[in-house]
């Protein structure tokens, strides 16, 4: 019996670290994304900032405003969401490079889901070109996803291989990415580095698992 129990205890322990990402992001790299989201009216474009985290095996990808640790702005006896804090995009995505593992979130209402996807969704084709952004030297690259074609330039001074939006598997950190149609366009905007560290962990089982149809 105290076998049979001890054997649960290590399984739900497994389980429950299993669903526990942590780590120590040492990386900070703010792009500003321009998109399209209306197919209807092409000529109308919006713009927002994203931020990527990255450490030695996670990063997480958001907007700006999901950053944010204050999105309420409180005058008087009123409140009212802080114009900074308003995103088109309500989504976290997590990288866990060390499992290959893609974790998509999302919050819909006071309700919390993921989904999981393999990272290495991409076939790169690398090419010669090579220029400068900011300071640092890049090189061209593109992949098709999602029904669109894009063209990514990124850099092997910073040996990351991770980049915007589910984007990766590139030798180096992805700087600038569109698709060719230039309906979503992330431009560098900087990069920081952390000291200290910023420490992060999610626990999923918060967050009910389903896929990316449902």
């Amino acid at each position: 019996m105290n076998n049979y129990f001890s054997l649960l205890l290590i399984l739900f322990s497994t389980i429950c670290n299993a669903q526990k990402l942590t780590d120590k992001f040492e990386y900070k790299v703010t792009y500003k994304l321009t998109y399209k989201l209306d197919s209807t009216n092409l000529d109308e474009s919006k713009s927002e900032y994203m931020i990527l985290f990255a450490g030695d095996e996670l990063s997480k990808f958001s907007s700006r405003a999901k950053t944010l640790t204050n999105p309420i702005v409180r005058k008087g006896n009123t409140a009212h969401t802080s114009r900074e804090a308003v995103t088109d995009f309500q989504y976290i995505i997590l990288k866990n490079r060390s499992e290959n593992k893609l974790f998509f979130t999302r919050t819909i209402a006071r309700d919390q889901f993921y989904y999981t996807q393999e990272m290495d969704q991409f076939e790169w084709e690398i090419l010669p070109e090579i220029k400068k952004i900011k300071d640092f030297k890049v090189q061209k690259a593109k992949t098709s996803f999602g029904g669109r074609d894009y063209v990514a330039w990124f850099t092997f001074e910073i040996p990351i291989s991770d980049g915007p939006y589910k984007f990766n598997g590139l030798p180096g950190l992805i700087l600038e990415l569109e698709d060719t149609q230039q309906h979503y366009v992330f431009e560098f905007y900087g990069l920081g580095k952390l000291r200290p560290k910023l420490k992060y962990k999610i626990n999923l089982s918060q967050f009910a698992e389903t896929n990316k149809t449902e």
